[in-house]
C-alpha cells in the first residue's frame, strides 16, 4: 500500500513520535523512508547577494549545519532498529510547509507522516501551522501523530 514515506523532522520530541510511527509503517508495508529536515535560515543566492554575504563563508556554515543535522538524524534512527528499512536523509532550505510539499512531490511519496506542531505563537493562530498547511495542500495522505505533553 505504501512504498515511499516522507517524515519531516524538526528534532523536537514530538517529531520523534512521528518518526517511530513512520518506521512501524515501513516495517509493515516494506516501505522506504525519506527523513527530511528543513532549515528556514538557509538563504538562496539572491538573498546572499542582497546581504553581500561571503558565499564561501555561508557555504561552510551550511555544510557544517548539514553534517550536524545528518548526525542527529542518524542518531535518532539508530534507536528505532531500522536495519532493514531503506532510509534516505534530506536537508533543505526554505519555508518548512512549502518545502515538505515540494519534496513530497519530487520524491513521489505515498504518505507523509508528521507530528502535530501545535500553535506555539500568535502567528500560528493567524496563519495556521505547518501541519495544517501540509494537510490542506498535500496530494498524498498525511498521517498526523498527535503530541500530548504529560
Amino acid at each position: 500500500m505504501f512504498r515511499r514515506i516522507l517524515c519531516p523532522s524538526d528534532f523536537k520530541e514530538r517529531s520523534f513520535l512521528a518518526l517511530e510511527k513512520a518506521v512501524q509503517l515501513a516495517h509493515q508495508f516494506g516501505a522506504e523512508i525519506t527523513l527530511l529536515n528543513v532549515h528556514s535560515e538557509f538563504m538562496d543566492s539572491k538573498e546572499r547577494e542582497m546581504l553581500r554575504v561571503s558565499v564561501d563563508t555561508i557555504k561552510e556554515k551550511y555544510r557544517q549545519a548539514a553534517l550536524q543535522t545528518r548526525r542527529k538524524m542518524q542518531k535518532e534512527i539508530e534507536k528505532l532498529h531500522t536495519e532493514d528499512v531503506p532510509l534516505s536523509y534530506l536537508l533543505r532550505g526554505g519555508k518548512p510547509a512549502e518545502t515538505i510539499l515540494d519534496v513530497a512531490k519530487e520524491t513521489d511519496v505515498d504518505l507523509i507522516v508528521m507530528s502535530s506542531d501545535g500553535k506555539d505563537n500568535i502567528g500560528d493562530f493567524i496563519a495556521g501551522t505547518i501541519t495544517e498547511h501540509v494537510i490542506n495542500h498535500s496530494r498524498c495522505p498525511v498521517l498526523v501523530v498527535p503530541f500530548y505533553q504529560k
